[in-house]
């Protein structure tokens, strides 16, 4: 519904996609998930510059700073910039701490 410009491309986010969707749609080499559900975090992104509206699937339930946003469950009207957020060390829900 929208052109969308990360770190990587810009691309259409067609109406029925969420961010990740798109990003995924479009061959996005850096992007991370897991759950796709709004819960682990995996795909928190920093919203750089928007015109339009965000909103979300479902509500999302990882704790996100003003800025953030969740590929996994975020659409978008508009223009939406976003780059990737630095792997910050956080374990991921899915991680066994036994294979390191």
């Amino acid at each position: 519904m929208g052109w969308v410009f990360t770190d990587e491309m810009r691309f259409y986010l067609h109406e029925h996609e969420t961010l990740l969707d798109g990003m995924i749609r479009t061959e996005h080499q850096q992007v991370r998930y897991e759950c796709r559900q709004g819960y682990c975090g995996s795909c928190r992104m920093r919203v750089t510059a928007k015109t339009g509206e965000l909103y979300y699937t479902k509500p999302p339930i990882a704790m996100l700073d003003d800025d953030e946003v969740l590929a996994c469950c975020c659409k978008a009207t508009g223009t939406l910039c976003v780059s990737y957020l630095a792997n910050d060390g956080q374990l991921s829900l899915f991680t066994d701490k036994s294979d390191e």
